[in-house]
């Protein structure tokens, strides 16, 4: 493995911005909540912005996977605002990076929250996951024995 404190930094960044769309709220959720921006909707953009924030630097045949998200949801934002969400290296240790993800509107603030990514192989990744497939479809097969 290599370095990772060498090619990201403590406050390096990525913010990510769109106006609310009616695919953004929580009308799927309930239809009192379809006028507004859902906590999923944000969280999804936390996740992309931190993934812009890394991934970008890592050389060829890694990627970052994340792994914890803690996100306090403060303020609802209604359809046709903006909302922009930053999300800011705060900790480098091994393999993994934390960051602390801001959300906010033309109001002001909608949320806050902490996420970890791991920086994993590719290959590695994917040789693991083909591992669980392959023990489940021996599962199932046993199965219907």
């Amino acid at each position: 493995m290599f370095d990772v404190s060498k090619l990201l930094t403590v406050g390096q960044n990525s913010m990510l911005r769109k106006v609310v769309q009616r695919s953004d709220t929580a009308a799927s959720y309930s239809k009192d909540l379809n006028r507004f921006l859902s906590t999923t909707a944000v969280i999804d953009m936390a996740i992309r912005a931190s993934m812009d924030t890394i991934d970008k630097y890592l050389p060829d045949g890694f990627v970052s996977i994340g792994f914890t998200m803690k996100f306090t949801h403060t303020a609802a934002t209604s359809l046709g605002m903006s909302v922009t969400v930053k999300a800011s290296i705060i900790n480098i240790e091994d393999h993994e990076v934390d960051l602390r993800i801001d959300a906010w509107d033309e109001q002001g603030e909608i949320g806050h929250g902490l996420h970890k990514r791991s920086i994993v192989s590719r290959k590695h990744l994917y040789e693991n996951a083909e591992h669980r497939t392959r023990f489940l479809s021996n599962q199932r097969i046993d199965e219907n024995k």
